[in-house]
């Protein structure tokens, strides 16, 4: 569990945006760590394979548990240009792109002193293979590094972008709406069913123990690429980010019947409060099988949860599905980007 401190002054400055170039960054995690690829996923890996690519395949190949900040600039607005945000990767002092690679490629307390919370194998050093491909100097990476984020943007996301924006800012619209109805800390836990507030402090759930002090403001990002929550230079004033993934939230839509269908919906609606397999079966005359197969792929939405007592296993619906069971604000992107 990692402890991301919410101190009065972090809270005031607590907001969001949307980040182009760390959407790419997103995308370049994603299919690192995603065990099965999605369309999205694969188009990316074709792009990364291309040859057009050979600096940001190499950093897509030695990503293990940390990214150089310098690839997910700090949006200084809430929808800042993607060129705006590549010129920032450009101008990266040189100094700060040496020391941020010599994380990523050496580990140790290189990368331990950027994220403490990282133990063992996630501070191993990088690929021997990928050493080659970005030990050039400094300059001419951050040059090489904006290049490619330029055009794996104008291939993988540049098409979809009005799409994907109008995602973004329904979800950022839906959880404002929550925080208004139920408080700050409703709306924060509702963002992801890895996220928890207490005792003052956002617990990001995670295989790594650790705390993020301070009281410099956190901005944050939705993402339609990544899978799970990510912490993007957490300890650095003015540039910390938390991601949140917009995927595991069903995409709400104004008319969640024809998505959910009629049955899901209307299990998803009786359970607020908990109740069993058995139970929700009587009480919408249905196969207990037929129920349990329902709430699987609730669960795999993240809009119920479960909950052992004894011998029985009760099901309840998530914050995430009271954001989903009201009315959307705006429409929201499909699940998956087509190929341009």
């Amino acid at each position: 569990m990692i402890d991301l401190h919410m101190p009065a002054g972090r809270l005031a400055g607590l907001r969001w945006a949307i980040s182009p170039v760390g959407e790419l960054a997103a995308a370049l995690v994603a299919v690192s760590e995603a065990p099965k690829a999605s369309r999205r996923h694969r188009h990316i890996r074709t792009l990364l394979s291309s040859g057009h690519l050979p600096t940001l395949a190499a950093v897509a190949s030695g990503y293990t548990t940390y990214l150089p900040e310098l690839l997910t600039p700090a949006p200084r607005t809430f929808l800042p240009t993607v060129e705006d945000q590549l010129h920032a990767v450009a101008t990266t002092p040189a100094s700060t792109v040496g020391t941020q690679f010599t994380a990523f490629l050496t580990g140790g307390q290189a990368r331990s002193s950027r994220c403490p919370w990282l133990r063992g194998g996630q501070l191993t050093r990088a690929d021997e293979r990928v050493r080659p491909r970005i030990e050039v100097g400094e300059s001419e990476l951050r040059e090489r590094l904006a290049c490619e984020l330029h055009w794996l943007w104008s291939k993988a996301i540049a098409p979809h972008w009005p799409q994907i924006t109008a995602g973004f800012e329904g979800f950022v619209e839906r959880h404002g709406a929550v925080a208004a109805r139920e408080g700050l800390g409703s709306a924060l836990a509702a963002m992801h069913s890895s996220l928890l507030w207490k005792d003052g402090a956002l617990k990001v759930a995670s295989d790594s123990d650790g705390e993020v002090g301070g009281d410099y403001p956190v901005t944050l990002i939705p993402s339609l690429f990544l899978d799970r929550v990510g912490l993007h230079a957490p300890l650095l004033s003015g540039e910390a980010q938390l991601a949140i993934p917009i995927a595991a939230s069903g995409h709400a839509v104004p008319h969640t019947a024809p998505v959910l269908g009629a049955t899901r919906l209307a299990i998803l609606h009786s359970l607020v409060e908990s109740r069993t397999t058995t139970a929700l079966a009587t009480l919408h005359h249905l196969a207990p099988a037929t129920v349990s197969f329902h709430l699987s792929r609730l669960l795999a939405a993240d809009l119920v949860e479960r909950k052992r007592d004894g011998r029985h296993v009760y099901y309840r619906h998530t914050a995430r599905a009271r954001i989903i069971l009201r009315p959307a604000l705006l429409t929201t992107p499909p699940s998956d980007l087509p190929n341009p």
